[in-house]
């Protein structure tokens, strides 16, 4: 079984991901997939630097990812063209991680943690697509805790597809709005429905 995890930056859905995790899933990270896309592409980080410049270099060529994100973030034209660049690489990667995880049948389900599934169009890879919600004020909370300043938070937060939209999109919905245990507990709730459902 193939499952989407999504939510808004900073809602918990990594946390749900791990709880997925305990329970036998193999999760796949399009974060860290995002990140070798750019750190293994010569091709993507140079048309990077053609958009937005070698600031967005450190001192040892990789990329300075906050650099990067103050740039694009808050500007729907950066942001776009941050997304034109790296996406495509990012999503065939995707499918190639999906396709190899499959073909091991070696866990009881394959979870794939993106926020932004349903922005990139890819729903229909997935059985069955969870999202995470959270209030705006603990997502904040949770940058802040990251080290990202208040307009940094607003920025990326704004930046994504609104969590009603999402909400829309999904078969099951996970609300992390109390604490680890409540989360755990309705995630576990959920975990039971999809393998209910996948045998």
């Amino acid at each position: 079984m193939i499952i989407g995890v999504t939510g808004g930056i900073a809602s918990g859905k990594t946390t749900v991901c791990r709880i997925f995790e305990r329970q036998g899933a193999l999760i796949i990270d399009a974060d860290k997939i995002g990140r070798e896309a750019v750190e293994q592409d010569k091709g993507v980080l140079a048309q990077l630097v053609d958009v937005f410049g070698d600031r967005i270099l450190a001192q040892d060529g990789s990329l300075a990812r906050r650099t990067l994100g103050e740039l694009a973030f808050g500007n729907r034209l950066a942001q776009k063209k941050l997304d034109k660049i790296v996406h495509p690489p990012l999503l065939r990667r995707l499918r190639e991680k999906i396709a190899q995880a499959q073909k091991a049948r070696s866990h009881r389900a394959v979870v794939v943690d993106a926020a932004l599934l349903v922005e990139w169009d890819i729903l229909s890879w997935f059985d069955a697509v969870v999202i995470v919600v959270s209030v705006r004020e603990d997502q904040i909370r949770r940058l802040l805790r990251q080290g990202l300043t208040l307009k940094e938070a607003q920025d990326r937060i704004d930046a994504q597809l609104s969590v009603e939209e999402k909400v829309k999109r999904a078969d099951y919905v996970i609300c992390n709005t109390e604490d680890y245990g409540v989360l755990r507990r309705r995630s576990l709730k959920v975990w039971e429905q999809l393998v209910a459902k996948d045998q």
